[in-house]
């Protein structure tokens, strides 16, 4: 048995980070809180198109509303439709009449398969996977409420004109037209990114519309406010269904090459909002918002501000990380899958709202300051958006880069494993320990990204930290010298503890690929040196982990039928 020294013998202390919570002399002036009533600054509205389709669906509460509650003006209105209709026909052409009755089967069929399928298999090879479910219930809300506005009015078809194009059931809203509304401008707003592209596609889309809507009058088919209605309820309902749970400034639309999804578009209006906000409850003055695009950060999106502090002038680089709620969305997701994956060893519970996920990062960060381990200073929290949108500053550690691309000698290796001595000694779990994630300057080792850490963990939590620690380092040494320079600060069991519990699992999914790449098996070595042990089983099972399991399962199964049930009714499958 190795004996163990004292770790207070043990000269690898870092640097450490002040605990100050952005109370430096640079950040007493320039400050301003909002007054009640005033709007934030990237406020929450419905932008000019969908204000326009609102307003335009107002109409065809207005006409639903004459057919039904108006005996009179329902005649009234069909009497002048009906005459409006002869009058159309009473043009046709011969040519013309077979050209378009052969077009209008062809559209009656294929418009809607032939548009969406397409658009969802789009969807799914970039895996949007929420415009591909918002796609798909989009179209099964308008058939759903065509239906019922189609019981509800019973509206016959056109009187004294022959009929030539294809139909069934009621006259409105017109079906076929309503549908290739819908497709359509579902189409449009998941797979077209904004720009001249997005234009183009509104002008055909429309263009396609206005021509199937125009031809099924000259064919008698329908009314006009037939039409009209159907091109409404096809057009605003995915509209709103997409404004509303997939708003392009959360989920923008790119078909860019290495670029990661949680990341928001920070021009335009977004990065208006963040310079003021900035400006206004940090006294800073923003001059560039750049994005990092680190491939790693799933959970946020992550920036460098260059910004000049109001009272010396000076200027700087901070590291800010812009959290919203497609982010809370994410951090619900990982706990889910880490509940399934250990049941009792990693039960959490959710974050309700984006205020408390970036409240318990910036909290989590002045824990481990106040641990003494080196992690960017906090600089505060930036309000965009009330309860939607936050951002939180810090350090950008200028001149640090990621221990996975560093030389590391034995103070690295020193200090790095201080780290996680004294997030065992001070009750802290990073839970993410990767080369991205540890940062070095000379022989000073810095963390990131502490949004997942865990106050008070389990023993077994703090295992997993000290076995993917050692692992990073080994990866850049070599097992024997981070073990011999481990046993200064853990005993032999403590080691041997950490890689029984080490699975494939435990292993973030960075330096699982890196440990693939090297052509050593670390932790057979490290499991060689250590004395033996029974590796730690980490299936814990808990009766809310067996019912989120059974959730799943039968949630995905009830899903899966659902959604064949809609493509059915859509019109993308046969029935």
């Amino acid at each position: 048995m190795t004996e163990t020294a004292d770790p207070a013998d043990v000269d690898v202390t870092p640097p450490v980070a002040a605990p100050s919570h952005a109370t430096d002399h640079h950040l007493q002036q320039g400050l301003r809180r909002r007054p009640s009533g005033e709007r934030p600054p990237l406020p929450k509205h419905l932008d000019g198109s969908t204000i326009i389709w609102l307003a335009m669906s107002a109409i065809v509460g207005a006409i639903w509303i004459a057919l039904v509650s108006d005996e009179n003006a329902a005649r009234a209105i069909g009497l002048a439709e009906d005459k409006f209709v002869i009058a159309v026909a009473g043009h046709r052409v011969t040519a013309l009449n077979d050209l378009l009755t052969t077009l209008d089967s062809w559209v009656f069929t294929w418009l809607v398969p032939l548009v969406g399928w397409p658009a969802m298999i789009t969807m799914a090879v970039y895996k949007r996977w929420r415009h591909f479910v918002l796609f798909s219930i989009s179209l099964l809300v308008v058939v759903i409420v065509g239906g019922v506005a189609e019981e509800l009015i019973h509206r016959a078809r056109p009187f004294g004109v022959t009929i030539l194009g294809q139909w069934n059931g009621w006259a409105q809203p017109s079906k076929p037209v309503m549908m290739g509304t819908a497709v359509l401008v579902g189409a449009y707003c998941s797979i077209v990114p904004t720009g001249r592209w997005r234009r183009i596609a509104a002008a055909v889309g429309l263009g396609i519309v206005l021509f199937y809507a125009a031809m099924e009058i000259y064919l008698g088919v329908s009314h006009p406010t037939d039409e009209i209605v159907a091109m409404l309820l096809g057009g605003a309902i995915p509209l709103l269904i997409f404004r509303w749970f997939a708003p392009e400034t959360i989920f923008p639309i790119s078909y860019k090459r290495g670029g990661n999804s949680a990341h928001l578009d920070v021009g335009g209006e977004r990065g208006a909002a963040i310079r003021s906000a900035v400006e206004e409850q940090l006294g800073m003055t923003v001059l560039e918002v750049k994005p990092l695009g680190a491939p790693g950060s799933a959970g946020s999106t992550p920036l460098k501000l260059t910004v000049a502090f109001e009272l010396t002038g000076d200027e700087g680089q901070l590291f800010a990380k812009l959290l919203a709620q497609s982010h809370l969305r994410s951090d619900r997701t990982y706990k889910l899958f880490r509940t399934l994956a250990y049941g009792r060893l990693e039960d959490e519970t959710k974050f309700q709202t984006v205020r408390r996920l970036v409240q318990a990062e910036d909290y989590l960060g002045l824990r481990f300051a106040a641990a003494g381990i080196k992690v960017p200073k906090t600089y505060g929290i930036v309000e965009i958006t009330p309860e939607a949108e936050y951002l939180l500053v810090t350090d950008f550690l200028d001149g640090y880069g990621e221990i996975g691309d560093a030389e590391v000698d034995v103070d690295v290796v020193d200090h790095a494993l201080q780290i996680v001595r004294r997030m065992w000694d001070t009750g802290l779990a990073h839970r993410d320990v990767k080369p991205a994630n540890l940062m070095t300057k000379g022989s000073d080792v810095a963390v990131i990204d502490v949004g997942f850490s865990q106050v008070r963990p389990t023993p077994w939590r703090q295992a997993i930290d000290l076995a993917n620690m050692m692992l990073v380092l080994a990866l850049r040494t070599n097992p024997e010298l981070v073990y011999e320079r481990a046993l200064l600060l853990f005993t032999e069991d403590d080691i041997a503890e950490a890689f029984a519990a080490s699975r494939s699992i435990t292993v973030p999914t960075q330096l699982r690929q890196h440990l693939k790449a090297d052509d050593r098996d670390l932790v057979g070595a490290f499991r060689a040196m250590a004395p033996p042990r029974k590796p730690i089983k980490i299936q814990r099972w808990s009766a809310r982990r067996v019912g989120l399991a059974l959730g799943v399962v039968l949630g995905g199964l009830g899903l899966l039928l659902l959604f064949v049930a809609n493509l059915q009714a859509i019109g993308l499958l046969p029935s």
